[in-house]
């Protein structure tokens, strides 16, 4: 009896060890212990640290060094209805959180993706995070293929200033606009009505207090000058609007967005950021852009409004497969058009914009061959003409680019 009761205790303290383990797990982080970079490390690939979620393990650890090994990425099948089997890929882009503009668009991108899997056959799930800041990191430990991110972002990796190891351009996305949301009775019209003010320039490190500072620098306002600083979450917005706590909050975010259509009904309005300092600006920083917002894009918005701010960004990760990223790239430049009518975010984009602007990173093997961007870009494609596994005829070659 006193064996099986310790053996019973030596269980609980088992279960309740791995019930706080449990609790403890954030699928956000990341065990450094486990990063080994050395040739000996199976997650190692063509030097990068290489291990991304939500991908099968055959499609990312390669058999060998070689360039022919990129093949062995590939190699899952599916069995179809008539039994035959199909080489199938996979792709998973990183985003935000998921009730946030980044989730909604590689939500959407992967639809298009489902809805045209017959063409290329490659699978596509959205993953959540908790924004620019997580898929960046995410990025330097080896977990992303594709990743969604801003042109500030990208501007600053190729120019040293935050370096993203192996990050590589695919293609812009939509404009993310800076807009104010200012209550109906704080007589703000501009920003340099700000001063005197109560506003939130959220938390300490986070992009949009960066964003805060730059564009009130530019107007020769300082925090001194404001009445009240809040420094939250941009969660509480809506609150401090509705509440009387906040007379202006900003975001730069793809439009039309939830947040600011739930603060107008606070009897609130919406409020360019644009302006001759804020153009001196733009003009000064490649990554920053003149935008425009829609008339009607917001309820009794009935001008279009000018504003500034810059590209949402998708990169992906140096050693990610070429055969996906192209299929990535070119599913949402030709869909584009159906993209814009199925999702309001999409209506900013514009086809050329995707290759020629706020991409400063060098382009992705697979993206760079969908741009054609020199004469060798589709070079990795030979790798990938094999026999198709389908085929009945065994020495007959499968050309992917159709």
């Amino acid at each position: 009896m006193s064996a099986g009761y310790a053996q019973d205790a030596t269980t609980a303290d088992s279960a309740q060890a791995s019930a706080r383990k449990a609790e403890a797990f954030d699928v956000d982080q990341y065990d450094a212990d486990d990063i080994k970079i050395s040739d000996s490390n199976p997650d190692m690939v063509d030097g990068w640290l290489y291990k991304p979620d939500a991908i099968p393990l055959s499609q990312y650890r390669r058999k060998s060094q070689g360039p022919d090994s990129l093949i062995a990425l590939s190699n899952a099948t599916e069995i179809m209805g008539d039994g035959k089997s199909e080489r199938s890929y996979y792709a998973a882009i990183y985003s935000g959180s998921t009730n946030g503009v980044y989730f909604q668009v590689a939500a959407k991108i992967c639809d298009m993706m489902r809805r045209s899997y017959k063409r290329h056959r490659v699978h596509c799930v959205p993953l959540r995070s908790q924004g620019v800041g997580s898929n960046i990191q995410l990025m330097k430990e080896g977990r992303v293929q594709l990743a969604i991110v801003q042109s500030n972002n990208n501007w600053e990796a190729q120019a040293g200033v935050n370096p993203i190891p192996g990050a590589r351009s695919v293609m812009s996305l939509h404009d993310e606009m800076g807009l104010l949301i200012v209550r109906q009775d704080s007589e703000i019209e501009s920003i340099a009505d700000l001063r005197g003010k109560r506003i939130n320039i959220g938390p300490e490190g986070s992009a949009s207090r960066e964003l805060w500072l730059e564009l009130l620098g530019q107007y020769d306002i300082t925090l001194d000058d404001m009445e009240t600083i809040y420094s939250v979450a941009q969660d509480y917005n809506r609150l401090g609007i509705c509440e009387d706590y906040i007379d202006a909050f900003g975001l730069w975010i793809g439009h039309p967005a939830s947040i600011i259509e739930d603060s107008l009904a606070c009897d609130a309005k919406v409020i360019g950021m644009g302006g001759p300092l804020t153009q001196k600006l733009v003009s000064a920083n490649h990554y920053f852009f003149d935008q425009v917002l829609p008339a009607r894009t917001y309820d009794r918005q009935e001008q279009a409004i000018n504003s500034y701010g810059f590209k949402a960004s998708l990169m992906a990760y140096e050693v990610a497969d070429p055969y996906v990223v192209y299929w990535v790239t070119r599913i949402i430049h030709e869909n584009i058009e159906q993209l814009k009518t199925e999702f309001p975010t999409f209506r900013s984009v514009m086809a050329d914009d995707m290759y020629e602007k706020g991409n400063f990173l060098p382009f992705h093997k697979g993206a760079a061959c969908y741009w054609e961007t020199d004469l060798h870009a589709c070079d990795w494609q030979q790798f990938y003409n094999e026999p198709d596994s389908v085929s009945n005829a065994a020495n007959t070659p499968y050309t992917y680019m159709q």
